[in-house]
């Protein structure tokens, strides 16, 4: 019981010691008054300071948050930062309380740990913070084991709930952590709320499977309570003891009263005698006789029934050691057993472990082992020391030393530490070792961790965090810069809203219809011009979730196309009656655009629209008027076609009835002027129509084939290299090639061999390139090659053919050069030219 209470009190007082730690730490370090990098600096000097006690810090928000966590083992990255806000220390520390967790294994070191939290007040008594620092326990078994509980005894530790949580042996946790042990009898007086009084006398199999008696105590300022246990065999051998010295003692007692009755009287010979022949008989263990002096009154009766009392006290101490020699053996069995149990567990680790010597040498392996080391243990046991399988001569320096102080008994040698294992096929691997002596040898345990992946992670861990912290200084010297971008956008941001607003007014402000909708189809912003074309309210529509359908502004078929738009192709465009509700007819020009997120869905539509009847009508209006004249052209063409035939024929009759030569050569100019006005009117037909029709998108390519095919170019090689490629011109663009096809067959008829029309892209523009292998153009005729020029026919086809692409604000040019072919150059400038 004493022993059980000695080992209370130092523990007590080592938590007491943590904790009080911790509050001056937590107090004096003024935490809530810090940014996030000072608190990390004040818990790394901390841990520094305080090496021997605590290994890891952790600062959390009173909702449980870890925002700041250090390690003497690890490092913790941002995404590894949990939350703590159901763990019950955490709570109780909230709540004001200092709290102590149940004793753990510290999962990356194996160390035996405990948990403290403590709460962390700011000036006003609040709880801002809630510090739990993680401290070793390694230093209190050392003091534990210093205290005497005889030679085999032994203590561990249970909480309230009779769960158990630490022992003298580091080993033992790791196999019984959390075991509930309430099987006991002193676990059971603890659980129940007894006061620690008398040792439990009455024997039990205690915590190492043996009989033991027991006692307990409960550890001031937590919930655990220590359990000491001594082994019967133990303290029976004091009891034995006391026996003989008893027997001794009577012994002594009786001769010294058999010389006394020599000397007082002879009556007292033969009675004392006969008591001496009995306590001789019970020293040896035979049955004695039956005692007749005990009715005697004088001292010879109160002797005889003092013998006959210890007589009867001894038949029952020899029936009690007998049922104790039995208990032992069954409880040797069981101990067999359990030797048998952990041979079968010491064979079956999942880690590697094995057995040495005194001398160094290998005396026992598991499989595992095997398995690390590569070889198999008839080449171990007996024939390999454990020295052989460490790769640096460093890592085999530090281990002898460790061993060397350890067998010398020396205290605060590592038993848990890293190394490299060399294998047998020559891979070094990175072992965790963990060094247990076996109690009542000079045996050491060696339980072996393969941490070589955990080390290269940890590596790349580190590497990571020395980014992140390469990373946070970046953004610690950027911290003005951003501020003062801050305070750039903040003036934007009022710039941004004051074009806002004025960009709504050039909205509202628009004679273009403008409005957005949903990709349902559900109206979400219009202009007025919007609503006051459709005579509707706009509120009304706004709200009631009017739909495009009902307004019926675009044709079906348009709502169906706008789905097809995407990022790359935005915009549709359209034009398309309404009926507008009064049954008004109008015509309105369209562009629908797509309004796309980063991933690319449609978010929603922006339609604007442009009130284009009055335009229909004129159009309608000018096609009338067109048909018309284009009737008119027709007939006066034709009149004006059978005048000049007639005219023709008269001055040929006129010719034969005259002989005067004079008259003659007058005939015959009027006759070339009437050839003239023939031709003209030809020339005339044909592009009578440019500029009438609107200009549109055409192909080159195609264009230019039904341009040459009026021609005969079969003598003629031709390549063309300009596929997909679309102009907006004039209708007659098919005349414009036609010119150049027929210029070419005009001047260059049996010289020109090869046609060739390609394209290419200069400054933004798109020069389509007509040019052959003929004697080419006087650099003197360049200049008016284009212009209209003396004579009724000359010149005349290049001349309409810059003036049709000019209307569409496209330029021809001749770039060749005389005696090696012409190459006409036709210019689109950028919009007014694209690919299929």
């Amino acid at each position: 019981e004493k022993s059980a209470e000695e080992t209370s009190l130092i523990i007590s007082l080592y938590f007491s010691k943590l904790i009080d730690n911790l509050v001056i730490f937590s107090e004096s370090s003024h935490l809530t008054e810090l940014n996030l990098k000072e608190q990390r600096e004040d818990l790394i000097n901390l841990l520094n300071d305080e090496k021997r006690l605590f290994h890891e810090c952790t600062l959390l928000t009173p909702d449980g948050q870890e925002i700041v966590k250090i390690s003497r083992f690890h490092t913790y990255l941002p995404e590894e930062l949990g939350n703590q806000a159901s763990d019950p220390i955490f709570i109780r520390a909230l709540q004001g309380e200092t709290a102590i967790s149940p004793i753990f294994i510290f999962p990356q070191t194996g160390l035996i740990s405990v948990n403290i939290a403590t709460p962390v007040r700011d000036k006003k008594g609040e709880t801002a913070f809630v510090f739990i620092s993680t401290g070793s326990v390694l230093p209190l078994w050392s003091e534990i084991e210093k205290i005497d509980i005889g030679q085999n005894g032994y203590a561990y530790i249970v909480d309230s709930s009779g769960r158990f949580l630490a022992y003298q042996e580091a080993s033992e946790i790791l196999d019984r952590h959390g075991e509930l042990m309430t099987a006991l009898p002193p676990v059971q007086r603890f659980i129940s709320g007894e006061e620690a009084s008398n040792m439990e006398i009455s024997p039990y199999i205690g915590l190492k499977g043996e009989e033991v008696i027991g006692s307990f105590s409960g550890i001031s300022g937590t919930d655990w309570a220590v359990i000491a246990e001594l082994p019967t065999y133990e303290a029976f051998e004091y009891i034995n003891r006391m026996i003989l010295v008893i027997i001794a003692a009577m012994s002594l007692g009786l001769i010294f009263s058999a010389i006394l009755g020599l000397f007082l009287s002879r009556y007292l010979t033969e009675p004392v005698l006969s008591l001496t022949s009995i306590v001789t008989k019970i020293g040896q263990g035979k049955p004695a006789p039956h005692i007749k002096e005990t009715s005697r009154a004088d001292e010879i009766g109160i002797l005889a029934r003092g013998i006959e009392q210890m007589q009867k006290s001894l038949r029952e101490s020899y029936l009690d050691q007998e049922l104790r020699i039995s208990e032992l053996t069954l409880a040797r069995e069981r101990l067999r057993f359990s030797e048998e149990q952990y041979r079968a567990l010491f064979e079956h680790s999942e880690d590697p472990l094995v057995l040495v010597e005194e001398d160094q040498s290998i005396s026992l392996v598991n499989k595992k082992f095997e398995e690390l080391w590569g070889f198999n243990r008839e080449e171990i046991i007996g024939k390999k020391k454990w020295t052989e399988f460490v790769a640096t001569l460093e890592d085999l320096d530090m281990m002898t030393s460790y061993n060397q102080k350890r067998t010398a008994g020396e205290d605060n040698v590592p038993n848990v530490y890293n190394f490299k294992l060399k294998t047998n096929s020559g891979e070094i691997r990175d072992i965790l070792l963990s060094i247990t002596r076996m109690p009542g040898s000079n045996q050491t345990l060696a339980a072996l961790i393969d941490i070589t992946e955990q080390k290269r992670y940890e590596q790349e861990l580190i590497q990571k965090n020395k980014d992140l912290s390469d990373a946070y200084e970046k953004l610690t010297a950027n911290e003005e810069e951003l501020r003062e971008s801050y305070d750039t956008l903040t003036i934007y941001e009022q710039k941004l809203r004051k074009s806002e607003q004025k960009y709504r007014n050039i909205v509202e402000d628009q004679t273009d219809l403008i409005l957005r909708f949903t990709p349902q189809n559900k109206i979400i912003f219009g202009n007025d011009k919007f609503f006051s074309f459709f005579h509707a309210d706009h509120k009304g529509i706004l709200e009631n979730e009017i739909n495009l359908s009902d307004i019926r502004l675009f044709p079906s078929e348009i709502l169906m196309q706008i789905s097809s738009l995407t990022p790359e192709s935005p915009v549709i465009y359209s034009e398309n009656k309404v009926i507008l509700p009064d049954g008004e007819e109008k015509w309105l020009n369209s562009s629908i655009r797509g309004i796309f997120s980063d991933a690319g869905t449609v978010i929603e539509y922006q339609a604007v629209a442009r009130d284009i009847t009055f335009q229909k009508k004129t159009e309608e209006a000018l096609d009338k008027a067109r048909s018309k004249l284009n009737l008119l052209n027709a007939i006066t063409f034709e009149d004006i076609r059978n005048y000049i035939f007639t005219l023709s024929g008269y001055l040929e009759l006129k010719k034969d009835m005259i002989s005067d030569q004079d008259t003659l050569a007058l005939i015959e100019k009027e006759q070339s002027l009437v050839k003239k006005v023939s031709q003209s009117l030809d020339f005339a037909k044909d592009y009578q129509d440019m500029g009438i029709r609107p200009p549109y998108w055409q192909n080159v390519l195609q264009v230019y084939l039904f341009a040459i095919s009026h021609l005969d170019l079969t003598h003629i090689e031709r390549i063309e290299e300009i596929k997909g490629v679309l102009i907006y011109a004039d209708p007659l663009l098919e005349k414009v090639f036609y010119n150049l096809a027929l210029n070419l067959v005009i001047h260059g008829k049996d010289i020109v061999t090869k046609l060739h029309l390609h394209s290419e892209l200069r400054n933004g523009e798109l020069i389509i390139i007509f040019e052959d292998n003929g004697p080419g153009i006087e650099d003197e005729k360049k200049e008016t090659l284009f212009s209209r020029r003396d004579g009724l026919k000359k010149g005349l086809g290049l001349y309409f053919t810059s003036e049709v692409l000019a209307i569409t604000g496209i330029s021809i040019r001749e770039t060749g050069t005389p005696g090696k072919g012409a190459r006409f150059e036709i210019i689109v400038p950028r919009g007014k030219y694209k690919y299929e």
